[in-house]
């Protein structure tokens, strides 16, 4: 992510418990400036705050949550050091209240010395493209488990948020006692008659795939 004394944007993967908290908080503390925090859900935005407790010497009033819950008092100076909150949060079209839009008119006004985003894979494409086009910040770190999306716009994340820069590769990562050891049991479920005689119909694929998830059996 760093070379010739500058900061690349790009895309980390690393497996589950591999550390990509970590890894996003040691970006922040090297680029030493700004930072917004994007995750997936409020809990998240706990435990990211907990983490850059643990992990930096920043201070309570350094860290500001804005959840559906939380919205920690602005700053006087109206500058953000880090702010931790969700896609939805920053995305969401409707009605907010007086607070929250202070918060967002903060969030979007400042210019930002890193965009750091979480589980990067799951965030749906239309949301992503809106919450990159109003936050403008200088660098763009995305962390996630996987580079395969359900939609197959995996292709967006490199032109909204950048390249590959790493990925780890988790059968090593296992070996070397970094992440826990996988097990994985096939369990074979047979399918009730009617189900099964719908499952052999050919150009039905849609059809199947329900079939085999909502067996009875299982």
């Amino acid at each position: 992510m760093f070379g010739n004394g500058r900061a690349r944007s790009g895309i980390v993967v690393l497996p589950c418990g591999a550390g990509k908290t970590l890894v996003g908080i040691s970006a922040a503390q090297r680029i030493r400036k700004s930072c917004l925090c994007l995750v997936t859900n409020s809990v998240s935005v706990d435990q990211w705050h907990n983490e850059f407790r643990r992990w930096t010497t920043l201070e309570d009033k350094q860290l500001m949550r804005f959840t559906a819950n939380i919205r920690e008092e602005l700053p006087q100076s109206g500058q953000l050091d880090v702010c931790i909150t969700t896609y939805n949060m920053v995305a969401y079209n409707g009605r907010r209240s007086e607070q929250s839009k202070k918060i967002m008119q903060a969030i979007t006004s400042q210019d930002w010395g890193l965009l750091l985003m979480d589980e990067v894979h799951v965030v749906p494409a239309q949301m992503f493209r809106k919450v990159v086009g109003v936050v403008k910040s200088h660098c763009k770190l995305g962390l996630t488990a996987t580079l395969v999306r359900e939609d197959s716009l995996i292709k967006d994340l490199n032109f909204l948020i950048g390249p590959k820069l790493y990925e780890a590769n988790w059968l090593d990562l296992a070996r070397d006692g970094h992440i826990a050891n996988v097990q994985s049991n096939e369990v074979w479920c047979p399918m009730q008659k009617e189900f099964f005689r719908e499952y052999l119909k050919p150009d039905n694929s849609s059809l199947r795939q329900l079939l085999y998830v909502l067996n009875p059996n299982k």
